[in-house]
């Protein structure tokens, strides 16, 4: 039988692998493009969520519609997979409104399969989740979350009521204190480098919450019995990354990445659900608070980053040629970065390829740099 932390990679590599129990195999799929989609909505309809991310892989039908440096990877991924038939049996693709691509990739999708270029059991909603502030904000998100409720009930054909909409929201809270053990051992002085966790960690967002709790508290028994690493700390910021690529590319170099801000890193941990009455807020509240992408509002965005000073050593950020927004924050990033004295460094490949020649001779030489600065030892 293999390990926990052989199964919650496969999990993370493999979301449509044959993991866990019969019946979890037999739930029939939903496919979304983020996981700013809520999995307790999905799981309470009865559906278990696969979540599509970037990944080394070529994407000659997609790169035949979408347009260059405009779609990042995982979309590409997601439009591949259509196209090829591989998401013919999927019930529905659930596309969330938290970046423009996504919803280009939306309308991309409903205009090739109104052409018939793709075939699904099933239609392609758009979940409408604002990331801004206001008083009417909680209201909205709430009733788009009802409505994407009521969507996949509907799907389902079954009996489901707001009870498991609230027993999901348990269960997923219990996977993620499990998760949380794996994020904590990076804090301070690290167990664990980011290139082997974030995948301990993605996997929460496909497997079931019971299954992903019990796998992860025993990889966090496992990892907390580890050595200290040695290395410089850096953070890994920009645009959310949701693979482990650029991770292994930092740390060949000798550092250590201990925090990357979004859903798939050490923030997937940081938002349980408020106990609330009506779980269509407190799932719609909790998505709101934890959603990363460029519709995060700036002063949330810096306070989410707070936490670097005194806590890394450096920092990269990922600027890929898709992204539209978090390069016109690095100014004021910059400056801010500045002023805690953060050394950082700006790449600008694709997270998921192997970085230029150009961008690993920087990235090797800047991490040398902090290792004369910070020195290497933290214990």
């Amino acid at each position: 039988m293999p390990d926990a932390l052989a199964s919650l990679t496969a999990a993370f590599e493999y979301p449509f692998g044959r993991h866990g129990d019969a019946a979890e195999q037999t739930r029939p799929v939903v496919v979304s493009s983020w996981p700013t989609v809520p999995v307790e909505i999905i799981r309470a309809a009865g559906f278990r969520p696969v979540v599509l991310r970037g990944r080394a892989l070529r994407t000659p039908l997609a790169d035949l519609v979408l347009e260059p440096r405009i779609f990042p990877n995982r979309l590409h991924q997601l439009v591949q997979a259509a196209l090829a038939g591989e998401l013919a049996e999927a019930v529905c693709l659930v596309l969330p409104r938290t970046s423009d691509p996504d919803y280009k990739a939306f309308l991309y999708l409903r205009e090739l399969t109104r052409r018939q270029l793709i075939t699904l059991r099933a239609p392609i909603l758009l979940f409408d989740l604002l990331q801004s502030s206001g008083p009417d904000i909680q209201p909205y998100n709430a009733a788009r979350t009802r409505e994407l409720f009521e969507t996949l009930v509907a799907l389902a054909q079954r009996r489901v009521s707001a009870g498991n909409l609230r027993r999901a929201i348990a269960q997923a809270d219990l996977a993620r204190e499990a998760l949380g053990r794996l994020v904590a051992l990076r804090r301070g002085v690290p167990r664990v480098s980011g290139s082997e966790v974030l995948p301990l960690i993605g996997a929460f967002w496909q497997l079931a919450p019971e299954r992903y709790a019990i796998l992860a508290n025993q990889a966090a028994d496992t990892l907390a019995c580890r050595a200290p690493l040695d290395g410089p700390r850096v953070a890994l910021i920009g645009a959310p990354v949701d693979g482990p690529a650029l991770h292994a590319a930092i740390e060949s170099h000798g550092a250590v990445v201990v925090t990357e801000p979004g859903p798939w890193g050490s923030e997937a941990a940081a938002a349980n659900a408020i106990p609330i009455d009506d779980p269509f807020t407190a799932i719609a509240e909790r998505y709101w608070r934890s959603a990363m992408g460029p519709r995060l509002p700036r002063a949330a965005m810096r306070h989410r980053l707070g936490h670097l000073v005194g806590n890394v050593d450096a920092v990269v950020v990922s600027l890929p040629p898709d992204d539209a927004v978090f390069g016109w924050e690095y100014p004021a990033l910059r400056a801010w970065m500045e002023e805690h004295r953060l050394p950082h460094l700006c790449l600008s490949g694709d997270p998921c390829e192997p970085l230029s020649t150009e961008d690993n001779g920087k990235l090797s030489a800047f991490i040398a740099a902090t290792c004369q600065r910070a020195g290497t030892h933290h214990v």
